[in-house]
């Protein structure tokens, strides 16, 4: 691996494209659910994060930029941050649907989407841990229509979704320890 190397072969992941995770079928039932979804993404988004930190409750950290201080000290999340950033990631999971039948965009998209989440803290072991609030979450928006069948083509699109932010932290991660001491990036002796 060279230090010039800047494919998805380079995360030492293998590079792997939406096809590789839903078959067409599943593209179909997602493309047909998700106008439902999208009805109201700012409350299926709060749903979705509400849920993620009643059950992780150590990923509330991760989102200090989110929160303000109260006068006692405690972190308490700001709700407008909040759904903005809510809203946010539901507009990205539509992006991830429209783009179902090519992926090449959206996938470099995800990949500098999981670099800035390194940035953040964000370890690839955590990904599998947003999975049950957004499967509430879409359980919650779809009601009857959320089946087996959906349930299941929609955590393929999501494990399509981490695979390429996981491509994206290893990536940055990557690129951060190819930098010496003080910004010297060992690759090609320049400053960074």
């Amino acid at each position: 691996m060279g230090c010039n190397s800047s494919s998805s072969s380079a995360s030492g992941l293998p590079a792997k494209e939406v096809h590789d995770f839903i078959t067409s079928e599943e593209v179909k039932i997602i493309k047909e659910s998700w106008p439902v979804v999208a009805m109201d993404l700012p409350a299926t988004g709060l749903h979705i994060f509400t849920r993620l930190f009643e059950m992780e409750k150590d990923f509330k950290k991760l989102f200090r930029r989110l929160m303000s201080v109260r006068e006692s000290g405690d972190y308490v999340f700001d709700s407008v941050r909040l759904e903005r950033h809510a809203t946010m990631v539901m507009k990205h999971l539509g992006q991830a649907v429209e783009n179902l039948d090519d992926s090449t965009y959206f996938s470099e998209l995800l990949i500098a989407l999981g670099e800035k989440h390194a940035a953040y803290d964000v370890k690839p072991e955590m990904l599998p841990f947003l999975w049950p609030a957004i499967r509430d979450g879409l359980k919650m928006r779809l009601g009857d229509k959320f089946t087996k069948e959906a349930e299941l083509a929609w955590k393929h699109l999501y494990d399509y979704i981490s695979h390429k932010l996981e491509e994206g932290m290893i990536k940055a991660t990557s690129q951060a320890s190819r930098r010496g001491i003080n910004g010297f990036n060992v690759c090609n002796n320049s400053v960074k």
